[in-house]
């Protein structure tokens, strides 16, 4: 036993030697696909309201598998803030260019994580912080504070990506008369028709008849 455990701290040892990187695996795109998105994506989509023609759909966790699903999801975006900000962790697996004007490239976004790296790691606090709350809101099985913080957390997300994603992004605006649109494979046709001629996904599906 006493031979483990002192092994076990030699291994903190040469790790706290080495600066504590230890050669992570995922890049930063990576973390935030396959951990940070995926899980928030899951909080975000377990409450809200529809409106169909066969009336209103509410939807919520209501089993206890819902919840303790939903607590996994929050437990995995808590710990994935602190996976964000180790130092050194490249942006992307491969390079991607910028999507647009006012958008970083990977190579622009690494070059402002090692200028602000500081600055980075308060954006990951702050969703940490809003991570716990959204925790605390499963924990008690509040479906309104679960709303209310999700959407706190979502706005965390996005006060990041607008400082080191997209800091000056061109947004076109938006025709001033969306399409008319009918149901079944000819809706769909139309909806991606109206997004080629600039109307946004979005609208089209929300003001579309």
């Amino acid at each position: 036993m006493w031979r483990h455990w002192v092994a076990g701290w030699l291994t903190i040892v040469v790790i706290a030697g080495c600066g504590g990187h230890v050669g992570d695996v995922a890049s930063l795109q990576e973390l935030m696909r396959d951990q940070v998105d995926a899980s928030a994506d899951a909080i975000w989509d377990a409450v809200g309201t529809t409106t169909t023609r066969d009336g209103i759909v509410e939807k919520q966790p209501r089993s206890d598998a819902d919840w303790k699903a939903l607590r996994r999801h929050a437990v995995v975006l808590l710990e994935a803030t602190h996976l964000l900000v180790i130092p050194g962790r490249r942006v992307a697996a491969k390079e991607f260019p910028s999507d647009g004007p006012g958008v970083f490239s990977s190579q622009e976004i690494q070059a402002e994580l090692g200028r602000r790296q500081r600055e980075f790691a308060g954006f990951a606090q702050g969703l940490r912080a809003s991570g716990r709350r959204v925790l605390a809101a499963i924990d008690s099985r509040d479906v309104d504070a679960l709303l209310k913080e999700g959407a706190v957390m979502d706005d965390a997300c996005e006060a990041c990506h607008r400082s080191f994603w997209y800091p000056h992004e061109v947004v076109p605006a938006l025709p001033a008369e969306p399409p008319r649109l009918q149901d079944g494979p000819a809706g769909a046709g139309a909806i991606r028709a109206a997004v080629g001629r600039g109307f946004h996904p979005a609208c089209v599906v929300r003001c579309g008849r």
